[in-house]
């Protein structure tokens, strides 16, 4: 975790659950292990604070921030552990197929796009035909309609604040 990052609604810093590791750690578990067990998680853990964060070009236009949402650095802990321990599971049980990069250890879009390449040149060098197709997804958020988004996450129970 890194102990640099911002608090969420519930105000508890990274930093401060670092030095206070060993008097926490027993606490904390037995907390995730009741969420897990029960499958309910704590409605604190469920509020952000939304805050703008500047992307790019000129500072009085909305259009360049994206919206950042600052959540339970607890809830964002169990989270990396369940995420840990899915990863684990399906790289061990070799549920992954090997052209997938994202979220795995030592993997990239740059080992990605070298691993697409290496084939794209093999196929060329065959003398097989190739056609490749790109997609631009950088702008796809922001076609989406945030209101009826906001609607769907209010009537599944995901409140936002």
């Amino acid at each position: 975790m890194k102990d640099n990052k911002s608090p969420g609604v519930d105000g508890i810093p990274p930093k401060l659950l670092l030095e206070i590791v060993e008097q926490i750690s027993i606490p904390l578990v037995t907390v995730f292990n009741l969420s897990l067990e029960e499958g309910i998680v704590p409605l604190e853990w469920k509020e952000a604070n939304v805050i703008p964060l500047f992307k790019k070009g000129s500072r009085n236009k909305s259009e360049n921030y994206r919206p950042l949402s600052l959540t339970s650095v607890i809830c964002k802990l169990l989270e990396r552990l369940i995420k840990d321990h899915l990863v684990d599971f399906l790289v061990k049980n070799k549920l992954i197929n090997p052209s997938q990069h994202g979220f795995l250890k030592a993997r990239s879009c740059l080992t990605n796009m070298l691993c697409f390449l290496e084939d794209v040149t093999k196929w060329v060098d065959e003398g097989s035909p190739v056609d490749i197709i790109y997609l631009d997804f950088k702008k796809a958020c922001d076609k989406m309609p945030h209101q009826r988004l906001l609607l769907k996450l209010k009537a599944h129970g995901i409140g936002m604040v």
